[in-house]
Order: structure tokens, then C-alpha cells, then sequence
């Protein structure tokens, strides 16, 4: 598994691919940070109006983090739909097959080593976005000063701690489309249409669908269930069962399928 775990890393560790995602990365939870301190005085999307107050409480420096979750866990998705699929359809798989004859450690350690990325992505995005929310705050009126008391660092570990669950939930599916579509443009377009418009679509036509469906619990995962029709408790649950048979099927499908390519 170890060796499978470096092996990884050598692919995802190219410069142009690491700096490239980071910065994608950085840039949306920048984004993120700013919209959400120039949205005071205003309402955010659901109608809520956004006050200073609000704001300036323990958990506000994380709001711009919780904003873009969605987008984090999209983005955790396609990374790890295109690095699977792209180890199908490039040959590598078998090439490592031969040197590595033990297919579930070597998806093992090939997941380990995403979910290793995936960490350093949001990581990345939780430094970006506290930073710059601690910059902006200041000139919209929002005061620091809870932000950095030991509540707040309490409220800053607990709201990382849910978008890289909640980005960790969308990287399972990811790999479950990886393997099942063997196709980096299949399998990152399938996933992507899974878990944005098809999960959204069917939420709205039928609402109590939302806490069942993968996708919809890891966002309502990511924001610590606030304003949710479900508990914080019962959708970790939920997800960890979705993540559990998303692995059992992936690790059958790739351990029994044939690798020809």
C-alpha cells in the first residue's frame, strides 16, 4: 500500500497540477471570504439578511469557508474522478497491476493518496479564507475579536473539520465514478451531473429527499446542519453509510472487472 501511496503522489505532486489546483483553490475560498463580508447589510441567497453582528460571532470567520463548500467538494470530485478514470485509459493501471499484483492495496493506497490531497485543498482553502476575512472584516464593520478568542478557534476547528468531511464525501464519489466509468471525461461529467443538477432537481420536486440524498447531506455536513430538516448527528451517519457502500462496490468492481488496457 505504501508503495502505491508514493506512486500517487508522483502523479499528483506534478508542479503544474499541484499549484495549479491550489491556486483554483485559493482563489474560490478568496472569493468566498469577500463576497460574504461585502454581504453585510444585505441578504445571502436564502433571504437571510446578513448583519455585522452575526457576523462578528464566534463562527463567522468560518462563514466564507461554509459558503463555498459546495464548490470545494465539486472540485475534490473531479480531481479524483479524473485521476482514476485517467489510470484506466492510459494504461496505468495495468502497467502497475504487473509490478503490483494486489489490486486492493493498490487502490488502497492510491485512495489514501487523493484523500491526502483533498486534505491539503481545504487545508489551503481554510487558510485562504480566514486570512482574508480577517483583512475585509475591519473596513465592513465586522469585529475580530470573537474570532480569535478560544471559542472562535474551537468554531474554526469544528468548520474544517466539516468541509473536509463534507469534501472527503464528494472525493468517495468520485472514485466510485472513476472506477465504475473508467473514463476521466465519463466519469468527472456523470459525477458532476450526479451530484449538482440531478440531486438539486430531485430535492426541489421532492424536498425530503434532501436528507437522504449523498450530496445534499454532505453540503448540510459542511455547514454543521444549520437551518437543516435534519440533525448534524444524523447526517454524518447517513453519509458515512453512503461512503461505506460507495467503497464496498468500487473496491468489488475493481478487484473482479477485467484491465485490458
Amino acid at each position: 500500500m505504501t508503495p502505491m501511496f508514493r506512486a500517487e503522489w508522483v502523479k499528483i505532486g506534478r508542479p503544474r497540477f499541484f499549484f495549479g489546483t491550489l491556486a483554483a483553490i485559493a482563489a474560490v475560498a478568496a472569493l468566498g471570504a469577500v463576497l460574504t463580508m461585502l454581504s453585510v447589510g444585505h441578504s445571502d441567497y436564502d433571504g437571510v439578511p446578513v448583519t455585522a453582528t452575526a457576523l462578528a460571532a464566534a463562527d463567522g470567520v468560518m462563514q466564507g469557508l461554509e459558503a463555498v463548500s459546495i464548490l470545494l467538494g465539486v472540485m475534490a470530485l473531479a480531481v479524483t474522478a479524473a485521476v482514476i478514470g485517467s489510470d484506466f485509459t492510459h494504461g496505468t493501471l495495468r502497467n502497475q497491476l504487473i509490478a503490483y499484483p494486489h489490486r486492493l492495496r493498490l487502490l488502497a493506497g492510491k485512495c489514501l493518496a487523493l484523500a491526502a490531497f483533498v486534505t491539503v485543498m481545504v487545508t489551503a482553502a481554510m487558510a485562504v479564507a480566514a486570512a482574508v476575512s480577517f483583512a475585509i472584516a475591519p473596513a465592513t464593520g465586522v469585529s475580530t475579536a470573537a474570532w480569535h478568542s478560544s471559542a472562535g478557534l474551537v468554531e474554526i476547528g469544528k468548520g474544517y473539520l466539516n468541509v473536509l468531511m463534507a469534501s472527503l464525501g464528494y472525493a468517495t464519489i468520485g472514485v466510485l465514478a472513476g472506477v465504475v466509468f473508467r473514463s476521466p471525461a465519463a466519469a468527472v461529467s456523470v459525477g458532476l451531473a450526479y451530484a449538482l443538477p440531478l440531486e438539486m432537481l430531485v430535492s426541489r420536486i421532492w424536498s425530503p429527499a434532501a436528507t437522504w440524498l449523498p450530496a445534499r447531506l454532505m453540503d448540510t455536513f459542511a455547514a454543521g446542519a444549520h437551518g437543516y430538516h435534519i440533525t448534524y448527528a444524523a447526517a454524518g451517519g447517513r453519509i458515512l453509510l453512503f461512503c461505506a457502500a460507495a467503497v464496498v462496490v468500487a473496491a468489488g468492481l475493481f478487484r473482479h472487472r477485467d484491465i485490458t488496457s
